[in-house]
């Protein structure tokens, strides 16, 4: 059985969602996070499409700890391109 990375982050309501980290990447010299939703899934009950929403949220390291923070919107449509281009197909769903 595989180790999942979980992160509990807070929305806007205060209410906690579990997130899973996918992966690390770094673009212009800055660390970002992969992220889905722990119990996402695409909401149909009759195929296996495995679709799921995926996030990408900013690391910071504040001394020993990882903050994630929100990515700028300015800075989202590079970042997605980025993460298309490692993962190609293997993440074509969509991002957030």
């Amino acid at each position: 059985m595989e180790d999942r990375d979980i992160l509990v982050l807070l929305d806007d309501n205060d209410e906690e969602i579990e997130m899973e980290i996918l992966d690390y990447f770094y673009h212009d010299d800055e660390e970002y996070a992969l992220l889905t939703p722990l119990d996402d899934d695409c909401g149909c009950d009759s195929c296996d499409c495995h679709e799921r929403d995926l996030y990408i949220m900013k690391v910071v390291i504040n001394g020993d700890m990882e903050e994630f923070h929100p990515v700028e919107d300015e800075k989202m449509e590079s970042l997605i391109q980025a993460v298309e281009a490692l993962y190609g197909d293997e993440e074509d769903d969509e991002l957030e």
